[in-house]
Protein backbone atom coordinates (compact mmCIF):
# COMPACT_ATOMS: atom_id res chain seq x y z
CA UNK A 1 0.00 0.00 0.00
CA UNK A 2 1.57 3.56 -0.56
CA UNK A 3 2.83 5.53 2.09
CA UNK A 4 0.16 8.21 3.34
CA UNK A 5 1.64 11.55 3.95
CA UNK A 6 0.13 14.32 5.97
CA UNK A 7 0.20 18.02 4.39
CA UNK A 8 -0.43 20.77 6.59
CA UNK A 9 -0.40 24.57 5.06
CA UNK A 10 -2.88 27.44 6.35
CA UNK A 11 -2.22 28.90 2.30
CA UNK A 12 -4.16 27.18 0.18
CA UNK A 13 -2.20 27.51 -2.92
CA UNK A 14 0.58 25.92 -1.15
CA UNK A 15 -1.77 23.50 0.72
CA UNK A 16 -2.94 22.00 -2.74
CA UNK A 17 1.06 22.54 -4.52
CA UNK A 18 2.34 20.06 -1.69
CA UNK A 19 -0.71 17.51 -2.12
CA UNK A 20 0.04 17.57 -5.93
CA UNK A 21 3.40 16.89 -5.46
CA UNK A 22 3.36 14.12 -3.08
CA UNK A 23 0.34 12.57 -4.96
CA UNK A 24 2.55 12.90 -8.27
CA UNK A 25 5.55 10.62 -6.16
CA UNK A 26 2.74 8.00 -5.68
CA UNK A 27 1.50 8.85 -1.80
CA UNK A 28 -1.64 8.93 -0.81
CA UNK A 29 -2.31 12.10 1.06
CA UNK A 30 -4.51 13.81 3.56
CA UNK A 31 -4.41 17.76 4.39
CA UNK A 32 -4.55 20.06 6.87
CA UNK A 33 -5.13 23.82 7.25
CA UNK A 34 -3.89 24.62 10.88
CA UNK A 35 -2.26 23.07 13.70
CA UNK A 36 -5.20 21.63 15.30
CA UNK A 37 -6.56 20.11 12.53
CA UNK A 38 -3.48 18.26 12.20
CA UNK A 39 -3.84 16.58 15.26
CA UNK A 40 -7.62 15.97 14.61
CA UNK A 41 -6.93 13.85 11.60
CA UNK A 42 -3.67 12.30 12.98
CA UNK A 43 -6.23 11.01 15.52
CA UNK A 44 -8.39 9.83 12.86
CA UNK A 45 -5.23 7.55 10.92
CA UNK A 46 -1.64 7.53 11.45
CA UNK A 47 0.05 9.04 8.65
CA UNK A 48 3.58 7.62 7.55
CA UNK A 49 5.14 11.12 7.10
CA UNK A 50 4.42 14.87 7.97
CA UNK A 51 5.13 17.92 6.17
CA UNK A 52 4.60 20.01 8.23
CA UNK A 53 4.43 24.23 7.67
CA UNK A 54 5.70 26.24 10.93
CA UNK A 55 3.92 29.17 10.74
CA UNK A 56 -0.13 28.10 11.23
CA UNK A 57 -2.80 29.63 12.64
CA UNK A 58 -4.63 27.93 16.03
CA UNK A 59 -1.58 25.64 16.97
CA UNK A 60 1.70 26.22 15.04
CA UNK A 61 4.00 23.56 13.20
CA UNK A 62 6.31 23.89 16.53
CA UNK A 63 3.17 23.20 18.89
CA UNK A 64 2.32 20.39 16.80
CA UNK A 65 5.80 18.97 17.52
CA UNK A 66 5.95 19.34 20.90
CA UNK A 67 2.48 17.71 20.95
CA UNK A 68 4.09 14.77 18.12
CA UNK A 69 7.03 14.76 20.64
CA UNK A 70 5.66 14.01 24.01
CA UNK A 71 3.27 11.34 22.84
CA UNK A 72 5.22 8.01 22.62
CA UNK A 73 2.97 6.66 19.80
CA UNK A 74 3.71 9.39 17.97
CA UNK A 75 7.00 10.53 18.55
CA UNK A 76 8.28 8.01 15.09
CA UNK A 77 6.58 9.73 12.68
CA UNK A 78 9.21 11.55 10.53
CA UNK A 79 7.96 14.92 10.13
CA UNK A 80 9.65 17.21 7.85
CA UNK A 81 9.14 21.06 8.37
CA UNK A 82 8.47 23.97 5.92
CA UNK A 83 9.44 26.80 6.19
CA UNK A 84 10.80 30.19 4.53
CA UNK A 85 13.49 30.35 2.81
CA UNK A 86 15.71 32.80 4.49
CA UNK A 87 14.40 31.65 8.18
CA UNK A 88 17.21 29.61 9.90
CA UNK A 89 15.74 30.46 13.08
CA UNK A 90 12.60 28.36 12.38
CA UNK A 91 14.52 25.36 11.20
CA UNK A 92 16.92 25.52 13.98
CA UNK A 93 13.97 25.29 16.51
CA UNK A 94 12.37 23.07 14.35
CA UNK A 95 15.38 20.23 14.27
CA UNK A 96 15.93 20.80 17.88
CA UNK A 97 12.44 19.78 18.63
CA UNK A 98 13.10 16.28 16.44
CA UNK A 99 12.29 17.30 13.04
CA UNK A 100 13.61 15.13 10.41
CA UNK A 101 14.46 17.43 7.64
CA UNK A 102 13.01 20.49 6.38
CA UNK A 103 12.28 22.51 2.62
CA UNK A 104 12.32 26.13 1.85
CA UNK A 105 9.90 28.10 0.15
CA UNK A 106 9.35 28.94 -2.59
CA UNK A 107 8.98 24.80 -3.52
CA UNK A 108 11.45 22.92 -5.85
CA UNK A 109 9.45 19.92 -6.54
CA UNK A 110 12.46 17.44 -7.16
CA UNK A 111 13.73 18.83 -2.99
CA UNK A 112 10.42 18.00 -1.60
CA UNK A 113 10.18 15.17 -3.17
CA UNK A 114 13.88 13.62 -2.63
CA UNK A 115 13.50 14.83 1.00
CA UNK A 116 10.11 12.74 1.60
CA UNK A 117 12.33 10.08 0.08
CA UNK A 118 15.05 10.16 2.27
CA UNK A 119 12.93 10.30 4.90
CA UNK A 120 10.44 7.08 4.42
CA UNK A 121 13.72 5.48 3.62
CA UNK A 122 15.65 6.24 7.08
CA UNK A 123 12.32 5.04 8.63
CA UNK A 124 11.99 1.99 7.29
CA UNK A 125 15.32 1.37 7.79
CA UNK A 126 14.86 2.12 11.80
CA UNK A 127 11.29 -0.29 11.84
CA UNK A 128 13.14 -2.81 10.38
CA UNK A 129 16.36 -2.52 12.96
CA UNK A 130 13.47 -2.66 15.84
CA UNK A 131 11.91 -5.80 14.74
CA UNK A 132 15.21 -6.91 14.68
CA UNK A 133 16.15 -5.91 18.17
CA UNK A 134 13.13 -7.73 19.16
CA UNK A 135 13.97 -11.05 17.75
CA UNK A 136 17.51 -10.69 19.11
CA UNK A 137 15.95 -10.34 22.57
CA UNK A 138 13.11 -12.02 22.70
CA UNK A 139 14.22 -15.45 20.78
CA UNK A 140 14.21 -18.21 23.26
CA UNK A 141 16.56 -20.25 20.49
CA UNK A 142 20.08 -21.11 22.53
CA UNK A 143 21.94 -19.63 19.31
CA UNK A 144 21.23 -16.90 16.78
CA UNK A 145 19.61 -17.39 13.27
CA UNK A 146 21.56 -14.87 11.85
CA UNK A 147 25.37 -14.84 12.87
CA UNK A 148 25.16 -18.11 14.99
CA UNK A 149 26.73 -16.78 18.15
CA UNK A 150 25.45 -17.06 21.67
CA UNK A 151 21.89 -15.51 22.46
CA UNK A 152 21.34 -12.68 25.04
CA UNK A 153 19.61 -15.57 26.80
CA UNK A 154 23.04 -18.03 26.75
CA UNK A 155 25.03 -14.88 27.76
CA UNK A 156 23.08 -14.16 30.95
CA UNK A 157 23.86 -17.90 31.98
CA UNK A 158 26.88 -18.02 30.65
CA UNK A 159 28.22 -14.92 32.20
CA UNK A 160 26.59 -15.68 35.79
CA UNK A 161 28.49 -19.29 35.67
CA UNK A 162 31.77 -18.29 34.46
CA UNK A 163 31.82 -15.04 36.90
CA UNK A 164 31.00 -17.27 39.83
CA UNK A 165 33.61 -19.75 38.57
CA UNK A 166 36.20 -17.10 38.10
CA UNK A 167 34.87 -15.65 42.19
CA UNK A 168 34.90 -19.22 43.40
CA UNK A 169 38.67 -20.55 42.18
CA UNK A 170 40.76 -17.20 42.28
CA UNK A 171 40.54 -16.54 38.40
CA UNK A 172 40.47 -13.66 35.61
CA UNK A 173 37.45 -13.07 33.67
CA UNK A 174 37.50 -10.50 31.01
CA UNK A 175 34.17 -9.59 29.36
CA UNK A 176 34.84 -8.00 25.86
CA UNK A 177 32.14 -6.06 23.79
CA UNK A 178 32.11 -5.24 20.21
CA UNK A 179 29.90 -2.63 18.60
CA UNK A 180 29.22 -2.20 15.13
CA UNK A 181 28.99 1.55 15.47
CA UNK A 182 27.53 1.95 12.16
CA UNK A 183 25.30 -0.89 11.66
CA UNK A 184 22.52 2.06 10.61
CA UNK A 185 24.51 3.64 8.46
CA UNK A 186 25.07 0.34 6.34
CA UNK A 187 21.43 -0.42 6.00
CA UNK A 188 20.33 2.86 5.30
CA UNK A 189 22.84 3.04 1.79
CA UNK A 190 23.38 -0.34 0.94
CA UNK A 191 19.95 -2.57 2.49
CA UNK A 192 18.75 -4.92 5.17
CA UNK A 193 20.95 -7.55 3.68
CA UNK A 194 24.11 -5.86 3.26
CA UNK A 195 23.78 -5.21 7.33
CA UNK A 196 22.88 -9.08 8.04
CA UNK A 197 26.17 -10.24 5.94
CA UNK A 198 28.01 -7.56 8.12
CA UNK A 199 27.03 -8.93 11.36
CA UNK A 200 27.63 -12.38 10.04
CA UNK A 201 31.15 -11.65 8.92
CA UNK A 202 31.75 -10.20 12.12
CA UNK A 203 30.74 -12.45 13.99
CA UNK A 204 32.65 -15.20 12.20
CA UNK A 205 35.83 -12.87 12.04
CA UNK A 206 35.86 -12.63 15.67
CA UNK A 207 35.76 -16.29 16.36
CA UNK A 208 38.80 -16.38 14.80
CA UNK A 209 40.58 -14.01 17.34
CA UNK A 210 39.05 -16.15 20.02
CA UNK A 211 40.07 -19.67 21.77
CA UNK A 212 38.25 -22.55 21.50
CA UNK A 213 37.09 -22.24 25.19
CA UNK A 214 36.55 -18.44 25.14
CA UNK A 215 32.16 -17.41 24.50
CA UNK A 216 30.72 -15.49 21.74
CA UNK A 217 26.67 -14.28 21.94
CA UNK A 218 25.12 -11.65 19.90
CA UNK A 219 24.19 -9.83 22.79
CA UNK A 220 22.05 -6.54 20.78
CA UNK A 221 21.30 -6.06 17.11
CA UNK A 222 24.22 -4.82 16.36
CA UNK A 223 27.30 -6.01 19.97
CA UNK A 224 28.51 -8.65 20.01
CA UNK A 225 30.41 -10.01 23.70
CA UNK A 226 32.95 -12.19 24.44
CA UNK A 227 33.49 -14.04 27.55
CA UNK A 228 37.42 -15.27 27.68
CA UNK A 229 37.99 -17.06 30.90
CA UNK A 230 41.14 -17.34 33.08
CA UNK A 231 42.06 -14.07 30.88
CA UNK A 232 43.69 -11.34 33.10
CA UNK A 233 44.22 -7.57 31.32
CA UNK A 234 46.95 -8.58 28.78
CA UNK A 235 45.49 -11.83 28.05
CA UNK A 236 42.88 -9.47 26.49
CA UNK A 237 44.83 -6.77 25.48
CA UNK A 238 46.18 -9.63 22.73
CA UNK A 239 43.14 -10.68 21.79
CA UNK A 240 41.29 -6.46 21.05
CA UNK A 241 44.38 -6.26 19.13
CA UNK A 242 43.88 -9.16 17.18
CA UNK A 243 40.31 -7.54 16.35
CA UNK A 244 41.46 -4.35 15.63
CA UNK A 245 44.49 -5.34 12.91
CA UNK A 246 41.92 -7.92 11.35
CA UNK A 247 39.70 -4.75 11.18
CA UNK A 248 42.39 -2.03 10.14
CA UNK A 249 43.39 -5.01 7.03
CA UNK A 250 39.40 -5.58 6.73
CA UNK A 251 39.90 -9.04 6.84
CA UNK A 252 37.48 -9.06 9.76
CA UNK A 253 34.84 -9.06 7.20
CA UNK A 254 35.80 -8.90 3.47
CA UNK A 255 36.28 -5.73 1.38
CA UNK A 256 32.67 -5.73 -0.29
CA UNK A 257 30.79 -4.11 2.74
CA UNK A 258 30.17 -0.27 2.09
CA UNK A 259 30.08 1.96 4.24
CA UNK A 260 32.89 0.53 5.59
CA UNK A 261 32.20 -0.97 8.89
CA UNK A 262 33.12 0.95 12.38
CA UNK A 263 33.76 -0.97 15.44
CA UNK A 264 33.79 0.09 18.94
CA UNK A 265 35.69 -2.30 21.52
CA UNK A 266 35.25 -2.25 25.25
CA UNK A 267 36.35 -4.25 28.00
CA UNK A 268 36.61 -5.43 31.92
CA UNK A 269 38.28 -8.18 33.82
CA UNK A 270 37.37 -9.80 37.25
CA UNK A 271 38.81 -8.82 39.90
CA UNK A 272 40.76 -5.84 38.57
CA UNK A 273 37.33 -4.14 37.47
CA UNK A 274 36.34 -4.94 41.22
CA UNK A 275 32.92 -5.88 39.77
CA UNK A 276 30.49 -7.38 41.96
CA UNK A 277 29.07 -10.02 40.01
CA UNK A 278 28.12 -10.98 35.90
CA UNK A 279 25.94 -7.89 35.43
CA UNK A 280 28.21 -5.52 37.22
CA UNK A 281 31.76 -6.77 34.64
CA UNK A 282 29.25 -6.87 31.34
CA UNK A 283 27.86 -3.59 32.28
CA UNK A 284 31.50 -1.80 32.47
CA UNK A 285 32.63 -3.52 29.26
CA UNK A 286 29.98 -1.54 27.65
CA UNK A 287 30.60 1.55 29.03
CA UNK A 288 34.04 1.71 27.86
CA UNK A 289 32.41 0.36 24.61
CA UNK A 290 30.58 3.50 24.63
CA UNK A 291 33.72 5.77 25.73
CA UNK A 292 36.17 4.29 22.87
CA UNK A 293 37.35 6.92 20.91
CA UNK A 294 39.91 4.85 18.70
CA UNK A 295 38.34 3.74 15.04
CA UNK A 296 39.95 0.21 14.47
CA UNK A 297 39.05 0.70 11.02
CA UNK A 298 41.72 2.41 8.81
Amino acid sequence: MNTLVLVADDDPFNLRLLQELCEAAGHRVMAAADGGEVLDVIARERPDLILLDVSMPVLDGFEVMRVLKADADLASIPVIVVTAAGDVDSRGQAIELGADDYVTKPFRVFEIQQRIRNALRVKAAEDEAARAREHVSGTSDPVDPLTRAGTSQQLVISLDYEFTRAERYHHELTCMVVRLQNYGDIVRSSGQEAGDGALVQLASGLRTCIRGIDHLFRSDLEEFTMLLPETGPSGADVVRERVEERAGDRSLWGAAIQPAPKLRIGQATFPSSQASDGDSLRLAALEASRRDSVDPVH
